[in-house]
C-alpha cells in the first residue's frame, strides 16, 4: 500500500525506506567503451583500430603495405591493359586503310596482264596499217582497218589504258627503253629520234616503256668547208694578177 506524505502526495517506494535505487552496472561501464573504441592521438602504437558498424577491426602497418602494392600492380596493370588495347585499335584503323588501298589498286590495276597480253596485237595491226598505206591497192582496206585499231585503242582508254608517243622527247629511263643510238649533228645528245614500239599507261602506272633510239651529238663533218677555201684561192690569186697587169 503506498504511503502518502502530510500534503497528500504520493510516496515512491524506494523513498519509504530512504535508499536510492542503485544504477545499471551497463550504464556505468559505457563510458569504459566509448572510451576503448576511439584511440587517443597521442598514442604511439603501430596498431591502429577501426570502428565500423560498432565493430573494432585491427590493421597492422603489414597489411597496410601489401594493400598499397597491391593497388601499384593493379594500376601498372591497367595502363599496359590500356596500352594495348590503343595499339590494337592503331593496327585495326591500318589494316582497314591498307585494304581500301589494295581495293583500290585491283580495281584501278587489275587489268593489267590482261592489257600486256593484247598491246603485241595492237602493235601488229598497227605496223600491218603503215605498210598498207604504202601501196595503192590496200590503200582503202587500211582505212577500214585503221577505223578498227581506232576502236580498239578507244576501248582501252575507257579502263585507263593511254598510250604515249615519245619521238622528240628527252630520254626518260622512268617511261622510255633505249635499244639504240645514233649519232646526229642536228640532234642534242638524249632527244629521241627514233620511236620502234609505243608506251602504255594504266592511269598513272606505267603499263609498258616505249622502245627508242636515242641521239648522240656529234659535230658536222669538215669535207665541204675545206674545199670551199681551196676553191676560193686561185680565184683570189686570179684577181690579184688581173689587177697587176691593168698597171
Amino acid at each position: 500500500m503506498t504511503e502518502e506524505n502530510e500534503f497528500g502526495t504520493p510516496i515512491p517506494f524506494d523513498d519509504q525506506d530512504g535508499d536510492v535505487e542503485p544504477s545499471s552496472p551497463e550504464v556505468d561501464e559505457a563510458p569504459e567503451i566509448l572510451e576503448d573504441l576511439f584511440l587517443s592521438p597521442d598514442s604511439e602504437s603501430s596498431v591502429a583500430e577501426v570502428v565500423e558498424a560498432g565493430e573494432v577491426a585491427v590493421v597492422d602497418d603489414a597489411l597496410i603495405q601489401e594493400l598499397n602494392d597491391k593497388l601499384v600492380s593493379l594500376e601498372e596493370e591497367r595502363d599496359d591493359l590500356k596500352n594495348r588495347l590503343m595499339r590494337s585499335a592503331a593496327d585495326l584503323d591500318n589494316f582497314r586503310k591498307r585494304a581500301a588501298r589494295e581495293r583500290e589498286d585491283l580495281r584501278k590495276y587489275g587489268i593489267d596482264r590482261v592489257v600486256q597480253e593484247l598491246l603485241p596485237a595492237l602493235d601488229n595491226l598497227e605496223r600491218a596499217l603503215d605498210h598498207a598505206e604504202k601501196t595503192e591497192a590496200g590503200a582503202n582496206i587500211a582505212e577500214g582497218v585503221r577505223m578498227v585499231s581506232r576502236q580498239f585503242v578507244s576501248s582501252l582508254e575507257k579502263h585507263g589504258v593511254v598510250q604515249f608517243d615519245a619521238r622528240g622527247e628527252h630520254f626518260d629511263p622512268q617511261k622510255h627503253e633505249a635499244i639504240q643510238q645514233v649519232e646526229s649533228s642536228e640532234h642534242d645528245t638524249g632527244v629521241i629520234v627514233e620511236q620502234y614500239q609505243k608506251g602504255y599507261f594504266l592511269h598513272d602506272r606505267l603499263l609498258r616503256p616505249a622502245l627508242v633510239a636515242v641521239a648522240k651529238r656529234v659535230e658536222a663533218p669538215q669535207d665541204n668547208v675545206s674545199s670551199e677555201e681551196d676553191q676560193s684561192q686561185p680565184v683570189e690569186e686570179e684577181s690579184i694578177e688581173s689587177a697587176e697587169s691593168e698597171e
